[in-house]
């Protein structure tokens, strides 16, 4: 049976914090000199509370904390808190502040809370975390005093803690860092109303992405806008689209994307029409692509026809064919003697969804060609998705003289698909 109470003499607390120099200055000789009969209760509360650190089994760990807590409370408080103060490792010190976090006891919050500011990173992860599932109102001054001390890094570590211990009591403290003159700290906050979602900031991240006088701030604020998928930043980020920065730019179209509204169609459209950045074009078009939807097409016509990667002429070619437009049936007419094969297959594959007589004449045209199978077999792929009952006849003409058994065979399957269709 393990003794329940143990009372502690001030002396006891003495030797913890202060322990004597010399031969016993070592953790586990500093008491024995002067407490010989709580010397057993202690040693054993230290062994508990290396084994919980140590025990990796959570069953088992938590068999060993039911142990712990046997003992009185202070007492072992005391020595959690002198191993965490003693620990110079931060390995080890994080290991310790999780465990303390399980332990759970109340005078742990404020020496916890104090490591709000430590210099090691982890440490101040850790302390975060578990005032998280233990802290109470005793946060709230040391908090503060983060938020408005003259140390810059302190605010940081400010924000840092907002991570994981935000409260609507700290939100003018936070938003109000947003006209911190260090870009940095204006970054962490926008981060930080992102990570924790806090949506009644919107408006004042849509005013960091418009008005910021630093970019870096700007594309950070961008990008938590479409991150939260706010519906109502639109009209900001079809203005940043056509910003000078291209990053800025950039954040904007994958903002948009990952939005995904109809109302963005024109504002894509139109950019393509003056961007001249291949990333950039690359996200609107596949913007485009996923609402299936083309506004104004000279800026993938421009793509389309003048791009110099053939990646970027594939997807135009795919894109432009959401448009029902005379516009966009001439630009994949003037496609179809792109260099690139895959281009030209990709025309002809577009050109399948205008069903008029102007399309199918180009698509004829390629399937009589010498071009490639592939290109060949795109076209006859879309002559069949017109099921224009006019194209019996030269669907049969071309099978009479067609030499390649593979695009022969193709022409076979259609005709009697027609004939079955139509006859």
């Amino acid at each position: 049976m393990k003794i329940s109470h143990v009372i502690v003499p001030a002396a006891l607390i003495a030797a913890l914090f202060f322990p004597p120099s010399g031969k016993y200055s070592s953790p586990g000789l500093a008491l024995a000199p002067i407490f010989a009969s709580e010397n057993a209760p202690t040693r054993e509360i230290l062994r508990l509370i290396h084994a919980v650190i140590d025990e990796t089994d959570e069953s088992k760990r938590q068999d060993l904390l039911g142990e712990l807590r046997a003992y009185q409370a202070d007492a072992t408080a005391l020595l959690w808190l002198k191993l965490l103060r003693d620990t110079a490792w931060v390995k080890k010190k994080v290991r310790i502040i999780d465990m303390m976090a399980e332990y759970g006891d109340r005078s742990f919050v404020l020496p916890l809370a104090n490591l709000l500011i430590s210099p090691q990173s982890a440490v101040r992860q850790s302390a975060a975390r578990a005032l998280k599932k233990g802290g109470d109102d005793r946060l709230y001054p040391v908090i503060l005093s983060m938020v408005n001390s003259d140390v810059p890094v302190h605010k940081i570590y400010f924000i840092e803690a907002m991570n994981h211990l935000f409260d609507h009591r700290f939100y003018h403290s936070l938003t109000g860092l947003l006209r911190d003159e260090n870009k940095s700290i204006r970054i962490y906050v926008i981060n930080c109303l992102k990570e924790n979602r806090i949506l009644e900031s919107l408006g004042l991240i849509r005013g960091s992405a418009l008005n910021d006088r630093n970019d870096e701030v700007r594309v950070v604020a961008i990008e938590a806008l479409g991150a939260l998928r706010d519906g109502n930043s639109l009209g900001t980020l079809h203005l940043v689209l056509n910003d000078r920065n291209r990053d800025v730019r950039r954040e904007s179209a994958r903002s948009l994307q990952l939005i995904g509204s109809m109302m963005s169609v024109n504002a894509l459209s139109s950019r393509l029409l003056n961007e001249d950045d291949g990333e950039i074009k690359e996200i609107m078009m596949d913007t485009l692509a996923a609402l299936r939807r083309v506004g104004d097409v000279r800026g993938l016509e421009r793509v389309l026809l003048s791009e110099k990667k053939a990646d970027l002429r594939i997807k135009a070619a795919h894109v432009i064919g959401f448009s029902a437009s005379g516009a966009a049936l001439s630009a994949l007419q003037r496609a179809l003697p792109d260099p690139d094969f895959r281009v030209r297959a990709e025309a002809c594959n577009s050109l399948g969804n205008y069903r008029n007589r102007q399309s199918l004449e180009s698509l004829f045209d390629i399937l009589g060609s010498g071009d490639r199978v592939y290109v060949r077999t795109a076209a006859l792929h879309s002559i069949r998705r017109i099921k224009d009952k006019s194209s019996l006849m030269g669907l049969f003409d071309l099978f009479t003289v067609e030499k390649d058994p593979i695009v022969r065979e193709l022409l076979k399957d259609a005709i009697r698909e027609y004939i079955k269709r139509f006859v």
